[in-house]
């Protein structure tokens, strides 16, 4: 791995990678080659997955096109350097900022959307300017495979590299010295990442998209058939593998039984097919990444009461409402990431704030109602959240995305992903003989007057 790191710095240091045609060009490849593969990546997913073309589409392929047209799009303007006023004490000058990329960039990728949170960050990595070490997920293995050969096939090993399946590079990866790492996964492999790289005396910047238990609270004013229905469509997305799902619900308890026999009607409609008296799972619905979480799953439930679901059959478990849930249970402790809703009640808003604030801050927090909305976002800590909708605000390349304490540092989407990859150092140039001598020795009283007015003391 040291010598791929090698290789790729001499590239990077030829500037090959720092040009405006350069950059734009491979962007468009990349786009070019997602759009050729489709029917493949639409292949592994399902052979991964179970997962339906429509959810590939929708949450993986397209949002990944969506970035790279933004990138494409805006890339000549992103690249300009920005010119700012300088201070009457530099004067005459001029003042630019200029972004330039940190070099070689390490992504690490997730299995929950593995083809999502890996060209996005790749696009925003060469759109900056960036070589690339790719690192996929071993829990994706058609899929990951399937990315490898496609990169691998199209770039350049010293722009672009791909590992997912090498024991061998795995082991020694976290503890390189790269020049910027974006890392997309859980909190203790992210504390293993910057651990490893200070055991080794590297100094890195980097940006950690990782997780939490996201609140979802539904107030006594909300709109119960929307909120239902918004609730039960982001928590069971990709069977509730999602980062930002709705971990779970605090309900005010008069509308908690309308809200759970709404939320299981749209449960039947969206997932169950019903044949007679009995409803049977869809066929597309998402698997479970693998046997050992579904046990953890199922284990989750004990001394929970069951109010839809709950059975597993091989990877496919069925999307789950539970209560009789408190802050104590098994369920409480960690992110549950997985098809399993607890629903919990409150009766007094003021004092649920204080539980929420108790807690670590969140990636996402969602609020459905309408009298309490605006103190919700003001008086709660998230990365970031919506009022009456789950998940959609990460769609919208305008807003950035990311974490705040635990559950991560840095943001991209959208312009932010550019900025993200790159650098912005500050450049002033000075004219070649005029200057304000101030700064100059010896210093008196008048300097000292002069100093005071124009600095505003």
């Amino acid at each position: 791995m040291n010598k791929i790191i090698e290789l790729q710095r001499n590239y990077f240091n030829t500037g090959a990678t720092l040009g405006y045609d350069f950059r734009i060009n491979q962007l468009k490849r990349l786009r070019s080659i997602i759009h050729k593969y489709e029917p493949e990546i639409l292949d592994a997913f399902f052979k991964d997955y179970n997962k339906s073309a429509f959810d590939v589409i929708s949450t993986e392929v397209g949002y990944a096109l969506t970035e790279l047209n933004h990138l494409i799009r805006r890339l000549k303007k992103l690249m300009k350097p920005q010119k700012v006023k300088t201070s009457i004490i530099n004067r005459p000058s001029k003042g630019y900022i200029v972004p330039e990329p940190y070099g070689v960039a390490l992504v690490v990728a997730p299995w929950n959307y593995p083809f999502n949170l890996s060209f996005v960050p790749l696009a925003a990595a060469m759109a900056a300017g960036n070589t690339v070490v790719l690192k996929l997920s071993t829990n994706t293995p058609c899929l990951s495979e399937l990315i490898h050969h496609i990169l691998m096939q199209n770039f350049p090993r010293e722009y672009i590299y791909v590992t997912w399946n090498s024991p061998a590079e795995r082991e020694t990866l976290f503890g390189c010295k790269f020049d910027y790492i974006f890392y997309t996964g859980s909190t203790a492999v992210a504390r293993e990442l910057q651990w490893r790289q200070a055991q080794n005396g590297h100094l890195i910047p980097m940006t950690l998209e990782l997780g939490g238990k996201s609140p979802c609270i539904v107030d006594k004013d909300a709109d119960i058939d929307a909120a239902a229905r918004r609730i039960v469509w982001g928590k069971y997305l990709n069977a509730g593998q999602t980062c930002v799902a709705p971990d779970h619900i605090y309900v005010e308890r008069s509308v908690k039984d309308a809200l759970v026999s709404k939320m299981i009607a749209c449960i039947k409609e969206f997932y169950y097919n019903k044949k007679g008296g009995e409803y049977t799972m869809r066929d597309d619905f998402t698997y479970v990444v693998n046997a050992k979480a579904v046990e953890r799953l199922q284990r989750s439930l004990e001394n929970t009461r069951i109010l839809w679901g709950g059975k597993a059959q091989d990877r496919r478990m069925e999307p789950t409402i539970v209560d009789m849930v408190t802050q104590e249970s098994r369920l409480m402790q960690e992110e549950i990431f997985g098809p399993v809703l607890p629903v919990l009640v409150f009766d007094d808003i003021f004092a649920l704030i204080r539980t929420i604030k108790s807690q670590e801050k969140p990636l996402a927090f969602y609020f459905f109602g309408k009298k309490y909305a605006k103190m919700m976002m003001r008086e709660c800590h998230f990365g970031g959240g919506c009022i009456n909708d789950t998940i959609m605000h990460l769609t919208d390349t305008s807003m950035p995305f990311g974490g705040v304490g635990q559950s991560g540092m840095g943001s991209y989407h959208g312009d932010k992903s550019f900025e993200t990859f790159s650098h912005y150092k500050s450049i002033l140039i000075k004219h070649s003989r005029k200057e304000l001598k101030l700064k100059y020795p010896p210093h008196n009283a008048l300097k000292l007057r002069i100093l005071r007015k124009y600095s505003g003391l």
